[in-house]
């Protein structure tokens, strides 16, 4: 869930951009723009941008996104901030970004150095570092008003590398004028540029003025954010569930909760050239039909086992998922005493994993360490725990991302692939030490390769299909 409902912060946080030369930078004063934001048409919060100069030659630019979200019954005040120091075209020099859902806070500092931006993320008490390269001179610190200052003609089009600063990762992003037509900006009519930015396979469509953003428009999520008087607020409170706004229609799946063979035809208006469907042994695809397979292994290594060398890539730390803290060290060495085979040692982690950690909405992005303090979180905690304590335990281990059937529909979900002579899916937030057959994989891998996900959202359906012919 949680990736999913990150993807509703994709209007409001940073895409930090650079192209070999920077386009023509027009005009924009310093001051407020504040957003009211509505998910499919209820209201959830606001965002604000603060743009104030910083002596004669540099702008210290904040945003601040407060929302109010339902997630499965639970209702999370959501803050993000960020905090970007610039030069008068918002050319990055240094960016602080934090992430507080009130169960678990993430913040993370980017300096930039040349052409290289070097993240340093802050999650319960420790910090990672990663450095991001890119090329070119001009990296303005945000996509949509750095493109709200510039000169644009209907038809063109600017193509950046832009930094993730969740993720710390650099992804391109594309800007394209597709209309000049009049809008209200704060009860006057304007004339507006249209631009719609693409980024990681999404498109928000963008209305701006004069350095100043009118709206923000993503379809696929129903998200808006419309401009608002600087001083309006209040209380603002969904009442609608995101997991039911975005639950995925399909039909009925029966015995959801059996292992097996079971194929899925996935449809909707979705560039599905952007994803990885077939994932052997346990997913097959053809075009978009997709067949899982879920079964107790029948090829298991003795523990400690020897990993192939084309595995060990699934046994390395990654930002969010800290292998080598002490404390993910010590509970999976004792989790995997006594373990004689690598399927054991797999069945004490996932069984550890679903009893230890309580089940609990979150709105943050996952880290292991910080799930082992708090023992709280969705299905993203349970698996960067899951993962982070097998690869500890010497268990190749994978991060997969899809959807999964719950409740009479697929809902977006989190579970791990363990690697214990062969690849085998688990799920400790249901507590399946094998994952049943309804686990339909999306995505795989760290944070910025799930970003995709969010290109069926609000498109996807799903049927089931006759299990092919082997």
């Amino acid at each position: 869930m949680t990736r999913k409902v990150l993807r509703l912060f994709s209007a409001a946080v940073l895409l930090l951009c650079s192209c070999g030369s920077p386009p023509v930078i027009g005009g924009g004063a310093a001051g407020v723009q504040r957003f009211a934001v509505t998910l499919q048409g209820e209201s959830i919060g606001y965002f604000q941008i603060d743009l104030t100069e910083n002596g004669v030659d540099s702008l210290i630019l904040r945003e601040e996104t407060v929302w109010d979200l339902c997630l499965m019954g639970t209702t999370r005040h959501v803050v993000m901030t960020l905090e970007a120091r610039t030069d008068t075209t918002l050319n990055l020099s240094s960016l602080d970004f934090s992430l507080n859902d009130g169960s678990a806070v993430l913040s993370a500092r980017t300096v930039r150095n040349g052409n290289t931006l070097v993240t340093t993320m802050s999650s319960a008490g420790r910090e990672t570092e990663m450095t991001a390269e890119f090329e070119g001179d001009y990296l303005p610190a945000v996509t949509d008003l750095a493109v709200a200052r510039m000169v644009w003609s209907e038809g063109d089009t600017v193509s950046f590398p832009s930094f993730d600063p969740a993720s710390g990762t650099v992804s391109p992003a594309g800007i394209e004028c597709v209309a000049i037509e009049d809008a209200v900006l704060l009860g006057d009519t304007v004339s507006a540029t249209v631009l719609d930015i693409s980024y990681m396979g999404t498109v928000t469509r963008v209305w701006v003025h004069d350095g100043q953003i009118i709206r923000e428009l993503d379809e696929g999520l129903g998200m808006e954010l419309s401009r608002v008087p600087p001083g309006q607020g209040g209380d603002v409170s969904s009442s609608r569930d995101l997991y039911d706004i975005f639950a995925v229609s399909s039909t009925s799946i029966a015995a959801p909760r059996t292992t097996g063979t079971r194929s899925y035809n996935l449809e909707g208006d979705i560039d599905w050239s952007q994803f990885t469907l077939a994932y052997p042994p346990v997913q097959d695809a053809e075009g978009c039909t997709v067949t899982v397979h879920t079964a107790v292994p029948d090829t298991i290594l003795p523990f400690p086992a020897v990993v192939p060398a084309e595995y060990e890539q699934w046994l390395a730390a990654e930002p969010m998922i800290q292998v080598n803290d002490s404390s993910i060290a010590r509970v999976a060495d004792s989790l995997t005493a006594g373990c004689t085979d690598s399927w054991q040692a797999a069945r004490a982690i996932c069984g550890f994993v679903d009893a230890y950690v309580y089940n609990s909405p979150t709105v943050s992005l996952p880290s292991s360490v910080e799930v082992l303090e708090s023992g709280r979180g969705d299905c993203n905690e349970h698996t960067v725990l899951f993962v982070a304590l097998a690869r500890a335990a010497g268990l190749p281990a994978r991060t997969c991302a899809g959807i999964v059937y719950l409740d009479g529909s697929f809902g977006y979900h989190a579970w791990p692939l363990v690697w214990v002579g062969s690849w085998v899916p688990m799920d400790p937030t249901f507590g399946q030490p094998v994952a049943d057959a309804t686990h339909i994989i999306l995505a795989e891998g760290s944070l910025e390769s799930q970003y995709v996900i969010t290109a069926v959202m609000g498109r996807l359906s799903v049927s089931e299909a006759a299990v092919p012919e082997i």
